[in-house]
């Protein structure tokens, strides 16, 4: 089990998402995640990558960036893309206080990316891309 880094670079369309989670569930299997874990950052990172397919890049193709890597027990998986800057930590929780059907539309990715991870961090970079870290912390990992 190596603690190295792994990147994969797709075209922000259903493809690339397909290619994403293939990625994602190999390398961080290889990093020793804990089935679930491995489950739990599989569902974050697809509603990441898939908002900033959808929102980011409003559907047309453009690059993103994943990048996974073991921080001490944690794993962190960095997503990079070149759509418009938008911070997602700071959209704001859905109202539960409102029935589903009357709440207003959006944010559920972004909600479902901070339920099944233990941090999201986000930062321009100094190209001027997002970049959107997920971080899972461990354990559990198997050894």
């Amino acid at each position: 089990m190596s603690d190295g880094e792994r990147t994969l670079l797709i075209v922000a369309d259903p493809a690339g998402l397909a290619a994403l989670r293939t990625f994602l569930e190999a390398a961080v299997s290889e990093l020793g995640a804990a089935p679930a874990v491995v489950v739990d950052l599989l569902v974050a990172v697809n509603e990441a990558a898939t908002n900033i397919m959808v929102h980011g890049y409003c559907g047309r193709p453009g690059p993103i960036e994943a990048r996974v890597r073991r921080s001490g027990a944690a794993l962190e998986v960095r997503l990079r893309d070149r759509a418009p800057l938008f911070d997602p930590t700071t959209v704001p929780p859905p109202r539960a206080d409102l029935h589903p059907v009357l709440r207003p539309p959006g944010g559920m990715g972004v909600q479902m990316a901070r339920h099944f991870t233990d941090e999201l961090r986000y930062r321009v970079t100094p190209d001027g891309e997002n970049e959107l870290t997920l971080v899972k912390a461990g354990p559990p990992i198997v050894a």
